[in-house]
């Protein structure tokens, strides 16, 4: 794979990973199309890493504020005086809590073998569906009203919900968390935040399963420059990506992925039907 290929790859992951229109649904089918891609395995470990460091830098503040919270709310643990009532506590807490659902969804596909699930053309198209409803509706979800400091509990374990079945191809994890945040009441610019500091662990853990692969494989198959672009593109187009829709969420122009993702759907449910072929 030369450095061309491995710059493709790095803006598609880039923008894909973070765009609400499910990047694993269009893998699924343009798999169903041509065949499959033949992707390099250490590629997609770094691509994965690179939008992981476009969160990271996108939210650097909120991410150190979350790190140091984490290893006080430890030690106060320790001493036997836990204390989740601030609103840096609070925050903490509910990622901890939205975390814990897709970890045990992922962990049980893995353990139980399920992963045929996640190819299935049919499955793609009727996820599109939904997400494309998703979509049309967080433009209506516009009056919420808590932050950090007053959102329950309740609301973040619905956004963890929301992420684990996002585990579907078509559904897509950053639409479904962000319309989960809005429909439990987040204001705006909290629901964007939650749902893509949430998405830390979660390409945390599919990069670190994907990286025991790696090591089991126990070669690179691609130039250590051609990883270097994919990631360095990866990292930027991720970062544009999130201004992106922080952009369009604050104009209520969501609608526009409700189109793309409905049409999406339309395409894979003919691909699926042997009306559209390679």
């Amino acid at each position: 794979m030369d450095w061309l290929h491995a710059l493709i790859a790095g803006i598609i992951q880039g923008v894909t990973e973070f765009l609400p229109v499910s990047s694993s649904g269009h893998l699924v089918v343009y798999n169903a199309l041509f065949g499959g891609g033949g992707s390099n395995l250490v590629l997609t470990v770094f691509l994965h890493f690179a939008t992981l460091l476009s969160v990271v830098i996108v939210f650097c503040k909120d991410i150190r504020m979350l790190i140091r919270e984490f290893f006080s709310a430890l030690l106060d643990l320790i001493k036997g005086k836990p204390n989740f009532k601030t609103p840096e506590r609070r925050f903490l807490l509910m990622v901890i809590i939205a975390t814990i659902p897709a970890a045990a969804v992922g962990l049980g596909i893995k353990m139980l073998r399920l992963d045929s699930i996640l190819e299935n053309i049919f499955t793609v198209a009727v996820m599109l569906t939904v997400t494309s409803v998703f979509m049309f509706l967080v433009d209506k979800l516009n009056k919420g009203k808590y932050t950090e400091a007053d959102a329950p509990c309740s609301t973040s374990l619905l956004v963890g919900c929301l992420q684990a079945v996002a585990v579907l191809p078509g559904l897509s994890r950053s639409g479904s968390t962000i319309f989960g945040g809005l429909l439990g009441g987040f204001k705006k610019e909290f629901a964007i935040k939650f749902a893509f500091i949430l998405s830390i662990p979660a390409i945390l853990g599919a990069g670190t399963l994907e990286l025991l692969d790696v090591v089991k494989e126990g070669s690179l198959g691609i130039a250590p420059s051609s990883l270097a672009v994919g990631f360095a593109a990866a990292a930027v187009f991720g970062v544009v990506a999130i201004k992106f829709i922080n952009m369009l969420i604050k104009n209520n122009k969501f609608f526009i992925f409700g189109i793309y993702c409905l049409l999406a759907s339309v395409f894979a449910f003919l691909v699926g039907f042997g009306v559209i072929h390679s």
